[in-house]
């Protein structure tokens, strides 16, 4: 993985896109690297551009005090959560989806990861139809990869690619 630059991603359709600066980046690399061969994981949040079509991140929450973990899970707590959203809602800042680190293996999204992601999209709570999913895996201090993915409104997972796909 390129670590020097911010990234880009779209499904293959471009229906669905995704930014996120290098300094995001680097804040999830150094919680990954904190939590060593345990899950971590926290919130995206951000906004979207004027078309509606792709997700700009603009802050990543880590882990919250009462979130739970392994080797092979990761339960991620509430603990300030809500006042932080708050805030950011008042600056037009949203919950866009989630986060996660799968130490030392695949980035694929799991069946667990699809199930929660399901959750959220349907949830009222969450106010997120399409939330995106995020999973570092591998080796955060050497050899990492970053996958993205959307559950679109239909509960189909769609995986955003870097570089994106020419139009």
């Amino acid at each position: 993985m390129n670590k020097n630059k911010n990234l880009e991603y779209w499904s293959p359709d471009r229906k669905f896109g995704m930014f996120i600066e290098q300094s995001l980046i680097n804040k999830m690399i150094d919680a990954c690297k904190v939590s060593g061969s345990h899950e971590t994981g926290g919130i995206l949040v951000g906004h979207y551009n004027d078309n509606l079509d792709c997700a700009n991140l603009t802050d990543v929450s880590l882990s919250p005090s009462d979130s739970r973990y392994g080797r092979f899970w990761f339960y991620r707590g509430i603990n300030g959560i809500q006042s932080w959203l708050n805030q950011l809602w008042k600056k037009r800042e949203y919950y866009l989806g989630e986060w996660h680190f799968h130490p030392f293996v695949t980035a694929a999204i799991s069946p667990k990861d699809k199930t929660q992601m399901k959750k959220i999209a349907t949830s009222k709570n969450y106010h997120c139809p399409e939330p995106i999913l995020l999973i570092i895996g591998g080796d955060p201090n050497n050899n990492w990869l970053m996958h993205a993915y959307v559950c679109d409104k239909g509960n189909a997972f769609i995986e955003l690619m870097t570089p994106a796909p020419k139009r």
